[in-house]
């Protein structure tokens, strides 16, 4: 038996101050743990034929999947099987990004997203905005005008060429989504996974310490994207740590929110920082930050680190390549209206 497996079981027998049923549930992941190695392994030519079955054309292991973001697509490959974990602190953008990714991505690929933070009407809400042009503020309050509309309808047709399920969880419970996705993947052929966010899912397990809880949520999503080889995203909130350090405050992997074991579990790990937030209004090179967003790639077992930037439009919800946001402008309905006839 393995050294640390020996250790945790004779910490489990010497610990009086557990009940029976943790002590239960304690033995009962050991089972899962050993069951887990035992199936993972196989000679190294079985490895070596398995990696060769997956090969794709550009020589990269695994099934690739397009986030529809092109200096993202260029330098950071995406995985099927893979559990990649989105952290950042409140306002950083952390929904706003996954809803891109998930918009983009269902044009290629059945998508279901998981939010356990925004109704789904809200989602909804901020989907439209980024595909139509309409200002959030505008859908939320109803007060849109005939051209508008037109853009509504035609999003609404939009949409029905996406495959993409939306689910607001009235229950936190990870054995539900679990189940959740499982039905998804099989009856709908779901290949990729958003969760938003890992610490407002809860689990039947340790209860009373929520270190250990988020551990086993972190792992059970890490399995299902093993078990049914579909990419997990899933966004996590980061510790307070990042206001109260110095310096210019972009996270690190220490910061991830009650669990060191999201990290450990993650096959790739990022990070949202909005350095404007922080009072810092230029970059090291002296330009703007003004609605710059960093996407920093803090771990990656499949490649090199990165650091990437975007351009976050947040009044219709939408990202936008650096060069466009320098460059954008724009021109509301109304003065559409105003300058000519409109074909509607």
């Amino acid at each position: 038996m393995h050294t640390s497996i020996q250790h945790r079981l004779r910490k489990i027998i010497d610990d009086q101050n557990k009940d029976d049923q943790h002590i239960l549930a304690d033995l009962t992941a050991i089972v899962r743990e050993i069951e887990l190695r035992e199936r993972s392994f196989f000679p190294a030519k079985k490895a070596i034929d398995v990696f060769s079955a997956h090969v794709n054309d550009y020589g990269v292991a695994g099934e690739t999947i397009q986030t529809g973001i092109e200096d993202f697509d260029e330098r950071i490959p995406l995985f099927r099987g893979e559990y990649i974990v989105i952290g950042g602190r409140p306002a950083m953008g952390k929904t706003h990004l996954l809803m891109n990714l998930a918009l983009n991505m269902s044009t290629k690929v059945p998508v279901l997203y998981c939010s356990f933070d925004l109704s789904e009407g809200l989602l909804m809400k901020r989907m439209v905005a980024a595909l139509s042009g309409i200002s959030l503020n505008q859908l939320v309050m109803g007060s849109l005008n005939r051209l508008e509309l037109k853009l509504i309808e035609s999003v609404n047709a939009e949409f029905q060429e996406r495959r993409l399920w939306i689910s607001d969880q009235r229950t936190n419970s990870l054995q539900i989504l679990r189940e959740r996705c499982k039905k998804h993947i099989e009856e709908d052929g779901v290949q990729v996974i958003f969760i938003d966010y890992i610490q407002l899912i809860s689990s039947d397990r340790y209860r009373h310490n929520r270190e250990m809880e988020m551990s086993y949520v972190s792992r059970e999503l890490k399995a299902i994207a093993r078990e049914f080889n579909v990419l997990i995203i899933a966004s996590s909130q980061l510790s307070r740590m990042v206001e109260t350090r110095g310096g210019d405050k972009r996270p690190i992997l220490s910061d991830l929110r009650e669990s060191g074991a999201i990290e450990q579990d993650a096959d790739k790990v990022f990070f949202l920082y909005r350095p404007e937030y922080y009072g810092f209004m230029q970059d090291e090179d002296g330009n703007t930050t003004d609605g710059i967003t960093e996407l920093i790639l803090a771990k990656n077992r499949s490649g090199s680190l990165e650091r990437i930037q975007y351009a976050r439009d947040s009044n219709y919800t939408r990202i936008i390549s650096i060069n466009d946001h320098l460059e954008r402008f724009s021109i509301h309905p109304d003065r559409l209206e105003e300058l000519g006839e409109t074909p509607f």
